[in-house]
């Protein structure tokens, strides 16, 4: 994995990556155990309602390896972004810390986009990994539980997030970058 950008201050990699923690990790973490939790729920609501086909169980775990390459895919341009302008999430972290959040209503927090070069593609694979996503779930569309699917993408999806960020943060701390005692 990339170093951080070392033109920013020690102190804004230092909320950048607290932000990263509690944000992209914690956060996905959370939503990953909600959706495999989700997911086999509704396995074991379905094999109690005497449905012992594995085959919805396999379509549906295909779609989570689906959404989980779509999350690496996600985590990975966070990662981009975090690297190389902290300063944009110790703002975050910043506006947080005020108590201004996107949910709360509090005017002033604005966050903005970063501009980079091959943000255009960046939307675009966006666009076509979702696409790709869909296209799956169509194509297994026969038998498929609904709830199942959604719950499993949703785990698939967190999961991967929260296998990048460990192995991130590990590394980081490995490498002195990032101290999670301070």
């Amino acid at each position: 994995m990339s170093s951080f950008d070392r033109t920013a201050s020690r102190e804004d990699r230092k909320l950048a990556l607290s932000y990263a923690q509690g944000t992209f990790l914690r956060f996905s973490a959370m939503w990953s155990l909600a959706g495999f939790t989700g997911a086999f729920g509704t396995v074991i609501f379905s094999f109690s309602r005497g449905n012992m086909d594995l085959s919805p169980l396999f379509r549906e775990s295909t779609v989570g390896i689906g959404a989980a390459l779509l999350g690496l895919g996600h985590s990975r341009y966070q990662y981009y972004l975090l690297t190389h302008w902290p300063a944009h999430y110790a703002e975050l972290a910043r506006q947080a810390q005020k108590g201004w959040t996107l949910i709360s209503g509090k005017s002033g927090f604005k966050p903005r986009a970063i501009s980079h070069p091959g943000r255009g593609k960046v939307v675009l694979a966006y666009i076509g990994g979702i696409l790709l996503l869909f296209a799956l779930i169509l194509f297994l569309h026969r038998g498929l539980p609904v709830m199942g699917t959604i719950f499993f993408a949703e785990g698939g999806f967190f999961f991967a997030r929260v296998l990048f960020w460990k192995r991130a943060f590990d590394l980081w701390k490995a490498d002195g970058t990032y101290d999670s005692e301070n």
